[in-house]
């Protein structure tokens, strides 16, 4: 069940000039919450902007005071005004709100596949898949330049083997993060099972959700939208998916969503 109250910062970090963690104090929240869900935030006191923002929830942290961590990227007037934020400052947040990802079968290897600010969703899935006690994770991760690449020492000190792409050149491979896709595909053996998590931009997830397809590789996308509500209730966040002879079928993002296989939306 979602609550809805004010939520203390705790901690507020620049890791760089457009990226931050903010940590907030909502044991309901992160007693509840699973892997893919995300939250509601009120980027400051007041009625400007008007609408909170949907953000993923990047981690639960362990201990009984209820603590929760969003990864964001500053892209416009309502994250400016979040990074703004003061330690101690009261910003209402909505949540653990949508469906979280559904964790793979046994044996079956995942294969975080993240684009951009994508990532900000992939450090709690991959604490719940080390409590599964499953196969480690691989982590693919692209950006436009290593600027863009952040949180990544949460992954490599929990060795999760990672593999880079950016647009630029910057660091690792130069490209899209589907070049580091098709080749890890073209290399596995016919027994390895893979299951993909995916989150980015929508053209990314829409290119890996038809290379996943392609391959006969089971994938899960987390949808980013527009959010006005996060509750079902403005319509706002509907995506299209195959219908039938009728014509064709929209979800809503908040609430059948974020997270879907890639055969049930047509991106």
């Amino acid at each position: 069940m979602p609550s809805d109250s004010p939520a203390p910062v705790v901690r507020h970090e620049a890791l760089n000039r457009d990226h931050f963690l903010l940590t907030l104090e909502s044991a309901r929240i992160a007693r509840e919450a699973r892997a893919g869900q995300f939250v509601m935030i009120q980027t400051r006191a007041g009625s400007d902007p008007l609408l909170r923002r949907p953000m993923s929830i990047y981690r639960v942290l362990p201990g009984r005071r209820g603590l929760i961590q969003i990864l964001y990227k500053v892209v416009g007037t309502g994250t400016r005004y979040l990074s703004q934020q003061p330690r101690g400052a009261l910003l209402g947040t909505l949540g653990p709100l949508g469906n979280g990802f559904r964790l793979p079968e046994p044996g079956t290897r995942p294969v975080l596949v993240a684009g951009g600010i994508g990532i900000a969703i992939f450090p709690f899935l991959a604490e719940a898949l080390r409590k599964g006690r499953g196969p480690s994770p691989v982590l693919l991760y692209g950006g436009r330049s290593k600027r863009d690449l952040v949180a990544l020492d949460f992954f490599r000190s929990r060795r999760i083997p990672v593999r880079l792409a950016t647009e630029d050149g910057s660091t690792g491979t130069r490209g899209f993060v589907t070049r580091l896709l098709e080749t890890l595909l073209a290399a596995r053996k016919a027994a390895d099972h893979l299951e993909l998590f995916v989150c980015g931009p929508t053209p990314m997830l829409k290119a890996v959700g038809a290379v996943a397809t392609g391959a006969g590789v089971a994938c899960q996308l987390a949808l980013e939208s527009q959010m006005p509500c996060g509750i079902g209730v403005c319509l706002g966040c509907v995506v299209p998916c195959p219908g039938d002879a009728r014509g064709p079928l929209f979800r809503r993002v908040c609430t059948e969503g974020p997270i879907f296989r890639a055969s049930e939306v047509a991106l």
